[in-house]
């Protein structure tokens, strides 16, 4: 019964996300590259997050995850978008942050 109990632990530690999207993080939109042609490419953002806590975390709890640490990180910068640099992993993926005109 104990392993029972701990093994639902790690599994619901395991899918839980650690980071909430910041006020000025839902301003910042995730697009592709079709969309930001009149736009100011302003760097380049790192997000990661842990990927594996005991057990392999889910791709997409890992994924939100990213993207929510990648529209925080932006919006720092002052971007609105942000598009995928690359694919994430071990929990590591680059976004390229712009800054668009508002239409």
């Amino acid at each position: 019964m104990r392993q029972l109990t701990i093994l639902s632990v790690v599994f619901a530690i395991a899918g839980c996300t650690w980071v909430d999207l910041t006020e000025s993080g839902e301003a910042v939109q995730i697009g592709y590259a079709g969309n930001i042609q009149a736009c100011e490419h302003l760097g380049v953002v790192n997000a990661s997050t842990q990927s594996k806590v005991v057990v392999e975390r889910g791709d997409g709890k890992v994924q939100d995850e990213l993207h929510t640490l990648a529209r925080n990180s932006a919006a720092t910068m002052g971007a609105t978008n942000i598009i995928l640099h690359g694919l994430p992993v071990d929990g590591v993926q680059a976004f390229n942050a712009y800054r668009c005109p508002h239409a």
